[in-house]
């Protein structure tokens, strides 16, 4: 156990730390919104609340591998399978870490992620329970017993409520301390489907365990043929988000700046087309998917902030 704690690799491997560009963009979306629409912009809150996405994280990803490892998902992956961006760290099937200290420290990255959210609920206001609590029950939640979300088909929606919508009108009303969702929830669509898209196509590799041990998300359930399907649609349906954004006039014009990612969705569709069902190949679309997640998100942040001068 000392061993294990004085070595830090396997610590950072198994909290995704890669994976923490997942809610960074959302919150800084959320930034950008409330200096568009209120120029009101405090430091500390969007610290805080920067810090509370990042133990959220902590806490998922950390209960994810424990969970995985003992339903024996993340054991019987071919090697063949296993990608920079799917089956999990590898820490807990090669041994590097022993199960029970990576679950203790998912409960004490929920712990202060309660703390900050009590905070925010006495300084800021209530709505921030709610948004707290959606947060942990579908985060805490998404591989454990009974409620296995990955594992019911909702999972994914899950992602998209939280890494979309929820973080970005969490950041958001810290900062200006109202909600006003008319306003909000178009823009917070275009990371919410695009992280849909980064889960999604993580999901290929996994697909023949995940179907081996009950493991029935959305791929496992509609086979890759038609999940791939899906993806196109995700992909693509942003740029239909942002054209409504500009015309109802929640999006500024400056907003389009976004559709300078269409190169990078044209290549992802494209890798996926071809090599959907071969894992190995399918690495450059996982890859790039992340980046249209983070890219259009940091981009559409940009675009609110370009309009203000």
């Amino acid at each position: 156990m000392i061993e294990e704690m004085f070595s830090w690799k396997p610590w950072i491997e198994v909290i995704r730390v890669k994976f923490f560009l997942a809610g960074i963009p959302s919150v800084i979306l959320g930034v950008a919104l409330s200096s568009y629409w209120t120029g009101y912009f405090n430091l500390l809150n969007f610290t805080l609340s920067l810090i509370g996405v990042i133990l959220a994280m902590i806490g998922t990803y950390t209960f994810n591998e424990y969970y995985d490892f003992k339903t024996g998902v993340d054991v019987i992956i071919p090697s063949e399978h296993i990608t920079p961006f799917s089956a999990g760290s590898r820490v807990l099937p090669l041994g590097t870490l022993k199960p029970e200290p990576v679950l203790k420290l998912g409960i004490v990255a929920w712990i202060f992620y309660s703390f900050i959210a009590v905070y925010f609920t006495f300084t800021i206001g209530w709505l921030i329970t709610p948004l707290a609590l959606i947060g942990f029950i579908s985060g805490a939640f998404y591989t454990i017993p009974p409620f296995k979300w990955a594992y019911r088909g909702v999972g994914e929606a899950f992602i998209g409520l939280n890494y979309g919508p929820l973080i970005t009108f969490g950041s958001y009303y810290v900062q200006a301390m109202n909600l006003p969702v008319e306003l909000i929830i178009l823009p917070s669509l275009i990371p919410g489907l695009l992280i849909i898209a980064v889960i999604w196509i993580n999901e290929f590799p996994d697909y023949p365990a995940d179907k081996a041990v009950g493991k029935m998300n959305l791929v496992a359930r509609l086979g890759l043929e038609g999940a791939r399907k899906i993806y196109y649609f995700l992909t693509l349906s942003i740029y239909i988000v942002l054209l409504a954004g500009v015309f109802l006039h929640v999006i500024p014009l400056t907003g389009l700046i976004v559709f300078a990612t269409l190169p990078i969705t044209y290549n992802n569709v494209t890798v996926l087309k071809k090599y959907y069902n071969v894992p190995r190949k399918l690495i450059p679309a996982m890859r790039g998917t992340i980046l249209l997640f983070v890219s259009s998100t940091l981009l559409l942040a940009l675009g609110y902030l370009l309009a203000l001068w």
